[in-house]
């Protein structure tokens, strides 16, 4: 997947989660400034990413998640080294 690909799915999946009807991808962008945000939400955007990509992210991957930018990051990571 290219970047772009990564940061639709990001994007689209805070969109669905948080409940917003636009949320574009932004690398800055801080997960806790989007509206909505709280850690149940948080907990189901993580669940709703790793299902559509088909990823696993651990614990010490999600504390280190901070924006969209570290998300993607993250995912791009994981997928290399498939």
């Amino acid at each position: 997947m290219s970047q772009h690909d990564f940061a639709a799915v990001i994007s689209a999946t805070a969109q669905e989660v948080f409940r917003q009807p636009s949320i574009p991808f932004s690398a800055e962008r801080a997960f806790r400034d989007i509206p909505g945000f709280d850690s149940v939400l948080a907990i189901q955007f993580i669940l709703a990413i790793e299902s559509a990509l088909d990823v696993t992210l651990n614990e010490e991957e999600v504390d280190t998640m901070h924006t969209m930018g570290d998300l993607l990051t993250l995912l791009e990571a994981k997928t290399i080294s498939r």
